[in-house]
Protein backbone atom coordinates (compact mmCIF):
# COMPACT_ATOMS: atom_id res chain seq x y z
CA UNK A 1 0.00 0.00 0.00
CA UNK A 2 2.62 2.37 0.94
CA UNK A 3 4.78 1.97 -2.64
CA UNK A 4 0.95 2.94 -4.27
CA UNK A 5 0.47 5.95 -2.67
CA UNK A 6 4.18 6.58 -3.31
CA UNK A 7 3.46 6.06 -7.07
CA UNK A 8 0.09 8.43 -6.98
CA UNK A 9 1.89 11.15 -5.41
CA UNK A 10 4.90 11.05 -7.82
CA UNK A 11 2.14 10.99 -10.72
CA UNK A 12 0.63 14.15 -9.34
CA UNK A 13 3.96 15.89 -9.11
CA UNK A 14 4.56 15.10 -12.68
CA UNK A 15 1.72 17.11 -14.24
CA UNK A 16 3.89 19.62 -12.98
CA UNK A 17 6.81 18.72 -14.64
CA UNK A 18 7.24 19.88 -17.74
CA UNK A 19 10.53 21.59 -17.47
CA UNK A 20 13.67 20.66 -15.95
CA UNK A 21 14.44 21.78 -12.02
CA UNK A 22 15.84 24.84 -11.60
CA UNK A 23 18.90 22.95 -9.79
CA UNK A 24 19.82 21.29 -13.22
CA UNK A 25 22.17 23.15 -14.87
CA UNK A 26 25.02 22.67 -17.52
CA UNK A 27 28.03 20.63 -16.02
CA UNK A 28 26.02 19.40 -13.17
CA UNK A 29 25.51 15.34 -13.11
CA UNK A 30 22.15 14.13 -14.68
CA UNK A 31 20.28 11.91 -12.71
CA UNK A 32 21.17 8.36 -13.40
CA UNK A 33 24.43 9.48 -14.65
CA UNK A 34 26.73 7.71 -12.69
CA UNK A 35 25.33 4.45 -13.51
CA UNK A 36 24.55 4.48 -16.87
CA UNK A 37 28.51 5.87 -17.68
CA UNK A 38 29.82 2.82 -15.87
CA UNK A 39 27.20 0.28 -17.46
CA UNK A 40 28.03 1.99 -20.73
CA UNK A 41 31.73 1.26 -20.30
CA UNK A 42 31.27 -2.19 -19.97
CA UNK A 43 28.38 -2.90 -22.94
CA UNK A 44 29.10 -4.78 -25.95
CA UNK A 45 27.16 -1.95 -27.71
CA UNK A 46 29.41 1.00 -26.46
CA UNK A 47 30.41 2.71 -29.92
CA UNK A 48 26.52 2.62 -31.27
CA UNK A 49 24.19 3.61 -28.51
CA UNK A 50 25.90 6.23 -26.10
CA UNK A 51 24.50 6.59 -22.52
CA UNK A 52 21.42 8.80 -21.72
CA UNK A 53 20.45 10.36 -17.96
CA UNK A 54 17.88 12.52 -16.77
CA UNK A 55 17.74 16.26 -16.46
CA UNK A 56 14.22 15.44 -14.40
CA UNK A 57 12.57 12.75 -13.76
CA UNK A 58 9.49 14.57 -12.60
CA UNK A 59 10.07 14.44 -8.44
CA UNK A 60 9.48 10.88 -8.27
CA UNK A 61 13.41 10.25 -7.03
CA UNK A 62 14.37 6.73 -7.51
CA UNK A 63 17.03 5.20 -6.54
CA UNK A 64 19.70 4.69 -9.71
CA UNK A 65 20.82 0.80 -9.76
CA UNK A 66 22.58 -0.98 -13.02
CA UNK A 67 20.22 -3.59 -14.66
CA UNK A 68 20.69 -6.12 -16.57
CA UNK A 69 20.10 -5.42 -20.72
CA UNK A 70 21.80 -8.70 -22.69
CA UNK A 71 24.42 -6.98 -25.34
CA UNK A 72 23.72 -2.99 -23.66
CA UNK A 73 23.21 -1.24 -20.70
CA UNK A 74 20.46 -0.05 -18.14
CA UNK A 75 19.75 2.37 -15.49
CA UNK A 76 17.06 1.19 -13.58
CA UNK A 77 15.32 3.79 -10.76
CA UNK A 78 13.64 1.64 -7.84
CA UNK A 79 11.14 2.97 -5.07
CA UNK A 80 10.29 1.93 -1.70
CA UNK A 81 8.24 -1.84 -2.52
CA UNK A 82 8.71 -1.16 -6.47
CA UNK A 83 11.52 -2.63 -8.11
CA UNK A 84 12.39 -1.08 -11.66
CA UNK A 85 9.40 1.60 -11.02
CA UNK A 86 11.46 3.32 -13.97
CA UNK A 87 14.39 3.87 -16.50
CA UNK A 88 16.02 3.31 -19.87
CA UNK A 89 18.32 1.05 -21.33
CA UNK A 90 20.72 1.01 -24.92
CA UNK A 91 19.55 -2.15 -26.34
CA UNK A 92 21.51 -4.86 -27.74
CA UNK A 93 22.11 -4.29 -31.45
CA UNK A 94 19.78 -5.78 -33.95
CA UNK A 95 20.04 -5.85 -38.34
CA UNK A 96 17.04 -3.66 -39.06
CA UNK A 97 19.25 -1.29 -36.41
CA UNK A 98 21.24 -0.04 -39.41
CA UNK A 99 17.90 1.10 -41.30
CA UNK A 100 17.16 4.94 -41.69
CA UNK A 101 15.55 7.40 -39.73
CA UNK A 102 12.86 7.31 -41.73
CA UNK A 103 12.39 3.68 -41.80
CA UNK A 104 12.64 3.61 -37.94
CA UNK A 105 10.19 5.86 -37.56
CA UNK A 106 7.70 4.35 -39.91
CA UNK A 107 8.18 1.04 -38.02
CA UNK A 108 7.52 2.41 -34.52
CA UNK A 109 4.28 4.16 -35.94
CA UNK A 110 3.17 0.86 -37.47
CA UNK A 111 3.94 -0.79 -33.86
CA UNK A 112 3.43 1.95 -31.22
CA UNK A 113 -0.38 3.45 -30.52
CA UNK A 114 1.40 6.97 -29.66
CA UNK A 115 4.50 8.67 -31.04
CA UNK A 116 6.46 11.49 -29.40
CA UNK A 117 8.99 13.86 -31.47
CA UNK A 118 12.14 14.77 -28.59
CA UNK A 119 13.34 18.00 -29.28
CA UNK A 120 16.10 17.92 -26.70
CA UNK A 121 17.72 15.26 -28.32
CA UNK A 122 19.76 15.15 -31.11
CA UNK A 123 17.99 14.98 -34.55
CA UNK A 124 15.90 13.30 -35.51
CA UNK A 125 15.18 11.72 -31.86
CA UNK A 126 11.50 10.17 -31.31
CA UNK A 127 9.89 7.36 -29.55
CA UNK A 128 7.00 5.27 -30.58
CA UNK A 129 5.02 4.14 -27.02
CA UNK A 130 2.06 2.67 -25.15
CA UNK A 131 1.34 -0.08 -22.40
CA UNK A 132 4.21 -3.30 -23.04
CA UNK A 133 3.11 -5.52 -25.78
CA UNK A 134 2.71 -2.30 -28.07
CA UNK A 135 -0.88 -1.75 -26.82
CA UNK A 136 -3.19 1.38 -26.31
CA UNK A 137 -4.20 2.34 -22.76
CA UNK A 138 -6.93 0.84 -22.08
CA UNK A 139 -10.12 3.61 -22.01
CA UNK A 140 -10.93 2.93 -18.15
CA UNK A 141 -7.44 3.86 -17.77
CA UNK A 142 -5.68 6.33 -20.61
CA UNK A 143 -3.41 8.02 -17.69
CA UNK A 144 -1.72 4.98 -17.57
CA UNK A 145 -1.59 4.95 -13.92
CA UNK A 146 0.43 1.38 -11.97
CA UNK A 147 0.26 0.06 -15.80
CA UNK A 148 3.74 -0.88 -16.83
CA UNK A 149 4.22 2.05 -20.08
CA UNK A 150 7.40 1.24 -22.41
CA UNK A 151 8.72 3.41 -24.92
CA UNK A 152 11.23 2.52 -28.09
CA UNK A 153 13.20 5.44 -28.58
CA UNK A 154 16.00 6.14 -31.60
CA UNK A 155 17.92 8.97 -31.06
CA UNK A 156 19.78 10.96 -33.93
CA UNK A 157 23.36 9.86 -34.66
CA UNK A 158 23.04 6.76 -32.45
CA UNK A 159 22.31 2.76 -34.13
CA UNK A 160 20.66 1.44 -31.08
CA UNK A 161 16.63 1.01 -30.15
CA UNK A 162 16.68 2.67 -26.47
CA UNK A 163 14.12 0.92 -23.68
CA UNK A 164 12.46 3.50 -21.75
CA UNK A 165 9.80 2.58 -19.15
CA UNK A 166 7.59 3.71 -16.28
CA UNK A 167 5.11 1.76 -14.03
CA UNK A 168 3.87 4.79 -12.79
CA UNK A 169 1.90 6.47 -15.26
CA UNK A 170 1.80 7.33 -18.91
CA UNK A 171 2.42 11.08 -17.88
CA UNK A 172 5.66 9.72 -16.05
CA UNK A 173 6.71 8.20 -19.16
CA UNK A 174 6.41 10.93 -21.54
CA UNK A 175 8.15 13.54 -18.77
CA UNK A 176 11.25 10.64 -18.79
CA UNK A 177 10.96 10.65 -22.55
CA UNK A 178 11.42 14.72 -22.39
CA UNK A 179 14.34 15.11 -19.86
CA UNK A 180 16.72 12.40 -21.53
CA UNK A 181 19.83 13.70 -22.76
CA UNK A 182 22.90 12.22 -23.97
CA UNK A 183 25.45 11.93 -21.51
CA UNK A 184 29.10 13.38 -23.00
Amino acid sequence: MRALLLMMAATASVAQAGTPPARWAAGTPLIGEGVARSQWDMAENRAQCAPLALTSDGGVRGKARPASFGGGWAVAFDLPGVRSAYGFAGTGLLPQDDQPASWQRDRLTRQWPHMRDLAALPAPSFAGYGVVGAEPYPADNVAGKRLHSLAYLRVGGQRCTYNVWSRISRAHLETVLDNLRLVD
